[in-house]
């Protein structure tokens, strides 16, 4: 692998590496390992294993099945060489299957012929579990005699070498660590393999269905001796160093360490522009909030302050309207009553004096009635002022003798109306109507509500003599000025009058509302 560096995008999901022997050198490595320094906290083997094999054969030394125990890596106990590693036991349960007689073990220095290293077995052993609860059985123990290592071309009694390469099958003299020789594979060519099996002769005999228990000890050291290759998957942003490593067949290490830098690139929202952008926008944020906060308090202080403004101009509005309307009544009652106890002595004075005092009563009550109905939360919706309106226009024509006829949707929207808008609007409209009653000389008056256009609109025309010189014929004082200064104080609220002389006169009283609607414009209703 040559030397030299790399830099990779954030969104890259695979980063594969390959790597090998230079094998064109007089000394190429035997085995490679690898690892992502940065990523990585061991060294990887680039692959390879060795097994330990059980084969099943009938009675005609066909094989049955078999049973591979494999072996990777490094054992627990492995050290860097034989004498001075520690084995590791090994236990495992198996099973004969069906017309097998008797059991080959093998010894097998690779799944792969690129597989180099190191295998050794001691102390093999294959029992019987009996099912009666008493003691497994023996039924074949490794024993290697001493002269087979004084002599390793030969071959131990009962075992036979096999592989392309039948040499790196060895009996191995481990010194103080063993009384007798063990097995081993030492395998130092990628392009070989090699193996110990027993011979038939010698193999273990088994029973259908037998449960067998094989235990050994196994130290080892197995690497890769061809070309190799690593592959990470979402590696996250950073440096990293990718070192491959030289070794024996023993897994120490020779020469010098090959490396390659990796630079995986942030993605944009780790990158340091892209922090100073967001932290900018976060202190901005905060800013804008913290001025949004200031103006909403600001807000709900003035809505406090109109709400007071709101409710000082209604409180005004109702003492005016008491003082002026039902103070001269009253005081109107204070006078004709003084006058009528003066005048007790003329009954016909004193009676007519009552009756003033009747009727003044009445209209006090009337207008009593108003203002609590124009201050009362209860009647302010639309619904409540087109009932309250339509029945104050026939109450009040019917006793001037003139037929009311009334033209109202059979539904109308749900919109609140505030008690301000109740109020003058139906103040405007009494005016019309009083103008009707006391100078139009009409015999029908027709009162038209509708919502159009977002607005409710309040029409009341009538057939009497009509105007006369820009005002209604006979009308007093400032009458027409009071209905469209009540309508102009509501925003985009209009008062308009139309007529001709002889054809009779047209008020049209238009107020805003704050959310549109409508109904469907029901018969006309003759009083």
């Amino acid at each position: 692998m040559a030397k030299g560096a790399v830099r990779v995008s954030s969104a890259a999901q695979r980063v594969e590496f390959h790597f090998g022997p230079y094998l064109d050198t007089s000394n190429p490595p035997v085995r490679l390992r690898y690892r992502l320094d940065g990523f990585d906290k061991e060294w990887r083997e680039a692959g390879g294993e060795m097994r330990l094999n059980a084969r099943f054969l009938d009675s005609a030394n066909n094989t049955v099945s078999a049973e591979d125990f494999v072996a990777r890596g490094e054992s627990v106990g492995w050290a860097g060489s034989i004498a001075r590693s520690r084995f590791d036991r090994r236990t495992e349960a198996i099973k004969a299957p069906e017309r097998a007689v008797r059991m080959q073990i093998e010894l097998f220095s690779g799944g792969s012929e690129q597989t180099v290293g190191v295998m050794v077995v001691d102390n093999l052993t294959v029992s019987a579990l009996e099912t009666n609860g008493q003691p497994e059985t023996l039924l074949f123990r490794l024993h290697l005699a001493q002269r087979t290592v004084d002599n390793p071309s030969s071959v131990p009694a009962g075992w036979m070498r096999d592989g392309s390469k039948p040499s790196i099958a060895r009996a191995l003299d481990l010194g103080d660590n063993s009384q007798m020789p063990v097995l081993g594979v030492v395998d130092a060519d990628p392009a070989t393999w090699g193996a110990w099996r027993t011979d038939p002769g010698a193999a273990v005999a088994v029973h259908a269905g037998e449960a067998l228990i094989l235990s050994w000890n196994e130290m080892y050291s197995i690497g890769w001796g061809g070309l190799g290759a690593a592959v990470y998957s979402y590696l996250p942003p950073g440096q990293y160093q990718f070192q491959v490593q030289a070794l024996t067949e023993y897994g120490e290490a020779v020469g010098s360490t090959a490396a390659w830098t990796l630079t995986v690139a942030p993605p944009f929202w780790q990158t340091s522009w892209f922090r100073g952008s967001l932290l900018a926008s976060l202190v901005a944020g905060l800013v804008a909030a913290v001025r949004y906060q200031t103006w909403r308090k600001m807000q709900v202080q003035l809505e406090a302050l109109d709400q007071q403004r709101a409710l000082a101009l209604e409180r005004t509005r109702i003492a005016r309207d008491i003082h002026d309307d039902l103070g001269a009544n009253l005081t109107q009652i204070a006078l004709l009553s003084e006058l009528a106890q003066t005048d007790l002595e003329q009954p016909a004075l004193a009676k007519a004096h009552l009756a003033q005092i009747f009727t003044t009563a009445g209209a006090v009550a009337r207008q009593l009635d108003e203002i609590v109905w124009a201050i009362s939360p209860a009647n302010d919706t639309l619904e409540q002022f087109a009932g309250y309106m339509c029945k104050f226009a026939q109450d009040y024509l019917r006793v001037a003798g003139i037929r009311c006829r009334l033209e109202v949707p059979e539904s109308l929207p749900n919109y609140s109306m505030s008690s301000a808008e109740r109020h003058d609007m139906f103040l405007a409209a009494k005016e019309a109507l009083h103008n009707v009653v006391k100078h139009a000389r009409a015999g029908e008056v027709w009162v038209r509500l509708k919502v159009d256009e977002g607005s409710l609109i309040l029409v009341i025309e009538d057939n009497g003599t009509g105007l006369r010189n820009g005002a209604a014929s006979g009308a007093r004082g400032n009458g027409l000025l009071n209905m469209r200064n009540r309508m102009q104080q509501h925003a985009g609220g209009t008062f308009t009058q139309s007529s001709e002389t002889g054809h009779g006169a047209v008020v049209r009283l238009a107020l805003p509302l704050k959310a549109g609607g409508g109904g469907r414009v029901g018969s006309t209703a003759d009083l």
